[in-house]
């Protein structure tokens, strides 16, 4: 519970956290009140009452603030603070001049030309650097802004004070962008970067994480996660129902943790652990689609067909690639109509999946709708390895026969012939194609043609 302390000529609202290695009870700083008119302003004589209560506990979620006995505490000291403060120098200029001629000591201290270990450290600093550089070309590039009521901030900067500690607006579309490019060593140091300036980076580990998955250090990826849940969890507001979790800036990083851990479990075949996940998934964010998808992976390697099958089938029209899943489950079943039927529903979604899947090379993707093909398969391979690995060559072959028969071929180019019309007919605002490929790409056009593949199986 947050409560009012003095702090010199100044009062801080403060709450009490146990140091987890001595266990003795320290005060944290949470926000310090500099001058009588914050304080007024605080107490609501003024318009910003409500911002700034708001403010306050959108920083720090899981810490309850009684305002009433905050608001006592500092009416009782109201005479310990300064009748003015000077909050732009101290709060604004002082901070940044001081980090300024920090950084620029340094700097002008690091030069190669003198001293070969200087060009060690900025050459291992490299990365860091050229973010900053481009960082300060962008902020000269839009410093001349005239105020307006969306880029200003009261007499006390609360907004400056109240997110200091958040990082830039921009990182999240950059970091993003690094790794849909997989520049994995740049995304490595800047999520280290941004993990030590700001506390509340949550997804610095889970791109971290990310990272030593694509390495294949597994691992490394599940100690990531496992950090990245611990810390989101503390960034959860009070009072959020579980249908708006994913929705919710503060609590997406902790589900994305969980979810990443999950597949990073499975990946190592802790099943059990991965399995509770999917468990929490539901009960404590209500992501039960996503725990669907986990299980249905899980169980199809452990050789839980039904299991499998039930979970693959009822996520294959909101997610087309776990028909492939269903199809596997259904032919082990001894189901080889209702195999035919998902797997060509697969195909027709994603092709380049089902040849991946069955060990087929497939040609490099050419636009991004190929690419998030590929990527599909590339994940489905890694997460069924184990079955596939198991998968008996009669069961390959009929999925195989799938694919080459003529019917199925034939579909399968006109469904690449549709795409590149709808590309071209987007344009115009024309919808022929966009419709055929609603209808090529249906489980209800799927059912209909299977018939006709069934056939030409026999055949």
């Amino acid at each position: 519970m947050a409560y009012i302390r003095n702090h010199g000529n100044q009062l801080a609202i403060v709450h009490g956290e146990r140091d987890p290695d001595t266990r003795k009870v320290e005060q944290r700083v949470l926000f310090t009140i500099c001058s009588k008119p914050e304080a007024r302003e605080i107490l609501g004589r003024g318009s910003g009452c409500v911002r700034f209560e708001y403010g306050l506990e959108q920083r720090y979620p899981q810490i309850n603030f009684n305002w009433s006995r905050i608001r006592a505490g500092i009416e009782e000291r109201m005479d310990t603070l300064p009748d003015i403060y000077p909050y732009r120098a101290a709060e604004t200029q002082g901070q940044f001049r001081r980090d300024l001629c920090a950084f620029t000591r340094q700097l002008g201290l690091a030069d190669p030309q003198l001293m070969y270990s200087a060009a060690e450290l900025v050459s291992e600093h490299r990365v860091e650097l050229e973010y900053l550089r481009d960082l300060i070309d962008w902020r000269l590039k839009l410093c001349d802004q005239e105020p307006n009521k969306f880029n200003g901030d009261n007499a006390f900067y609360w907004v400056h004070r109240l997110r200091a500690n958040e990082e830039p607006l921009e990182v999240g579309e950059l970091m993003a962008e690094l790794y849909d490019k997989r520049d994995l060593d740049r995304l490595k140091v800047l999520a280290q970067l941004f993990l030590d300036c700001y506390d509340n980076y949550v997804e610095g580990h889970n791109y971290l994480g990310l990272i030593a998955l694509e390495r294949e250090e597994i691992e490394d990826a599940v100690e990531h996660f496992q950090r990245a849940m611990e810390q989101g969890r503390t960034l959860f507001p009070k009072r959020l129902a579980k249908q708006h979790y994913w929705t919710n800036t503060q609590t997406r990083p902790y589900m994305r943790a969980m979810r990443n851990l999950a597949g990073a479990l499975m990946r190592l075949a802790r099943y059990d652990e991965s399995l509770e996940l999917c468990e929490r998934m539901e009960r404590e964010c209500g992501d039960v689609d996503t725990a669907g998808t986990f299980r249905a992976h899980i169980y199809l390697n452990q050789g839980r067909w039904i299991e499998a099958w039930k979970d693959a089938k009822r996520l294959a029209e909101l997610w087309p690639e776990h028909a492939y899943l269903a199809a596997f489950a259904a032919l082990e079943r001894g189901d080889r109509d209702d195999a035919l039927q998902w797997f060509l529903y697969a195909a027709l979604n994603l092709p380049r999946t089902g040849h991946m899947l069955l060990r087929q090379r497939v040609s490099r993707p050419c636009d991004h709708e190929q690419a998030r093909d590929h990527n599909l398969g590339v994940e489905a391979v890694q997460s069924l390895e184990p079955f596939l690995t198991q998968l008996s060559r009669s069961s390959r072959a009929f999925f195989k026969r799938i694919l080459n028969a003529p019917t199925t071929q034939a579909l399968l180019t006109e469904v690449e012939e549709v795409e590149q019309r709808r590309h071209e007919q987007h344009r115009t605002g024309q919808r022929e194609a966009y419709d055929r490929m609603q209808q090529l790409r249906s489980l209800e056009f799927a059912r209909e043609v299977a018939e006709q593949v069934a056939v030409e199986l026999k055949g």
